[in-house]
Parts: structure tokens; sequence; C-alpha cells
């Protein structure tokens, strides 16, 4: 049973963010039906009681949406930083996307900006 506020926290943001993750990857319906049982299935399991257990289930979530990304045809780096020889060539309908999904990470990156940053310290308020 789970105890830990935080980990319980954790885990429904990560099997929420899995599904999300179903619906964006998926080119065709049959695709979206397919991962969405799996973030299903992967959201369904016992939950982990402690945060060594969520940080496995965080790389389990991870690997799945990386198998998603290669039956879709993207380009997944083999090892970080590294990119398949192939990945240079002309861009793809998948390397499109991506360059949108990276666009929106920084966009929502800038627009989280001044509240991701502490409050300045001067001697007025101390």
């Amino acid at each position: 049973m789970m105890n830990d506020p935080f980990v319980k926290s954790q885990w429904q943001i990560l099997c929420e963010d899995l599904r999300r993750c179903a619906r964006a990857i998926a080119v065709s319906e049959e695709d979206a039906e397919k991962f969405a049982r799996q973030a299903e299935t992967f959201a369904n399991q016992d939950p982990p009681d402690r945060y060594p257990g969520l940080l496995r289930r965080t790389a389990e979530a991870a690997e799945i949406a990386v198998q998603w990304q290669q039956q879709r045809g993207d380009e997944v780096p083999t090892d970080a930083g590294t990119l398949p020889t192939h990945a240079a060539a002309e861009p793809t309908h998948a390397a499109a996307v991506h360059a949108h999904e990276e666009e929106m990470i920084d966009e929502a990156s800038d627009e989280s900006f001044p509240a991701s940053d502490p409050p300045s310290f001067s001697h007025a308020h101390a």
C-alpha cells in the first residue's frame, strides 16, 4: 500500500503524462488505440510505494514512449547525443513533428521562466 503522498502524486502525474504521450505520438487511429491500451495497462498496475520504485516505473514509461516513437518511424538516438547516420538526411514528417514538439517545450519553458527563479535578495527586505 502506498503511504508516501509525494510518490502517490508523482505516480498519478507519470500515468497521466504517459496517456498524453500516447495521444501525441500516435499518427493513426489504430496506433492511438494500441498506445492508449498500453498506457492504461501501465497505469493500472500496482503503484510504487517508495521513491526508488517510482524511478524504475518512470524509466519503464520512458521505454514505452521510445518504443511508440520507433513504431511510428521516428529516429530515436541510441546513445545520448548520437543520432543514427541517416538522421541527417532530408527532413521527414517525424522530424517536423519533433521540431514542433521542441518548439512547444521551449515556449512552455519561456512562459514559466519567472516562476522558476527564486526571489531576489535585497537588504531592504531583510
